[in-house]
């Protein structure tokens, strides 16, 4: 009797629920994440031990949605067009659906004893309006790159078009519709096929030779549309590179430290040899050799960022 009174006490109390945690149902939308979204979003569903697990799985999941969706348009308009540039974005589609994943908001969350969900959601109006902006950048930087004379601006011209068609699918997968170019396909091809080849150089390393620091450069410029002469002549300007090491103190054990200071010369249409550039990258290794190819490598990134300031 005593236990049948207390064991009544106890369900009146909440203690043993009606409902085991484990057996709650699930929601819906764990299993059809579209009975909550409308045609205006794009929905996925994550799981985790945590909560931020799980949030992070959903947007995971949500961004290789949104991706197999863009390369679905983008093969649809390959196979149609058989255009074999189009074949150069594949490298954008994938940067692309990242950037949106700051538009994706987490809608509905649900916790179970062994895991959580998350419910991630990609409004379609907010993130084609984000793409406009993108590609309205793009459309002003290439409009000047195009009133350029370089090589390398031509090169650049090139990327950003294709960069700008990655974005360009991106906006159609979210409203059905391209935004016109403002800088056309024959504008990119046309301006680069005047610009590649037309600037010839004499390149020369001061002092001693120096093979991967000639390399270094020579592969730069050679992306950004320089061609070189064997030997120098009065139609090829001469261009002088020359790098110095300048050790440095280091207070941590083990490695040494040192100062590289780049310069590169070339002459004004007076015939005056002026720096075109000139820069100190600070770098450190195990050894001098571990330090001079780091250097190399920042200096890759310190020509590819001022290659559009030269004008020989």
């Amino acid at each position: 009797m005593i236990k049948r009174i207390f064991l009544t006490v106890l369900l009146c109390a909440g203690i043993f629920p009606a409902r085991a945690e484990s057996d709650k149902e699930k929601p819906e939308w764990i299993n059809n994440p579209y009975t909550v979204c409308n045609k205006a979003e794009l929905c996925a569903v994550g799981i985790g031990a945590g909560l931020n697990s799980a949030k992070a799985d959903a947007r995971s999941g949500l961004a290789k949605v949104f991706e197999a969706r863009i390369k679905s348009s983008f093969e649809a308009a390959l196979n149609q067009n058989n255009d074999e540039t189009t074949s150069k974005i594949r490298d954008y589609i994938s940067e692309s659906s990242d950037v949106l994943l700051n538009a994706v908001e987490i809608k509905e969350t649900f916790e179970t004893p062994t895991d959580i969900y998350a419910l991630a959601v990609l409004n379609k109006p907010v993130a084609a309006r984000i793409t406009q902006e993108e590609i309205d950048d793009l459309d002003q930087k290439m409009k000047a790159l195009l009133q350029e004379d370089s090589p390398a601006a031509a090169v650049r011209l090139e990327k950003l078009y294709e960069q700008r068609r990655g974005l360009n699918q991106r906006h159609i997968v979210l409203t059905g519709s391209p935004v016109i170019e403002e800088v056309t396909y024959e504008q990119v091809y046309g301006n680069k096929k005047a610009r590649i080849g037309k600037r010839h150089i004499f390149l020369r390393v001061a002092g001693r030779p120096d093979k991967a620091f000639d390399q270094t450069v020579r592969s730069v410029l050679k992306e950004n549309g320089y061609t070189f002469a064997a030997i120098p002549d009065d139609r090829t300007p001469p261009v002088t590179i020359s790098l110095q090491p300048e050790k440095q103190y280091s207070n941590i054990e083990g490695f040494v430290k040192y100062a590289y200071h780049f310069t590169m010369k070339a002459p004004e249409k007076n015939g005056k040899i002026i720096d075109v550039l000139a820069t100190t990258l600070i770098e450190t290794g195990r050894n001098e050799q571990q330090a001079r190819s780091n250097a190399l490598e920042s200096l890759k990134v310190y020509l590819n960022e001022n290659v559009l300031t030269l004008n020989f």
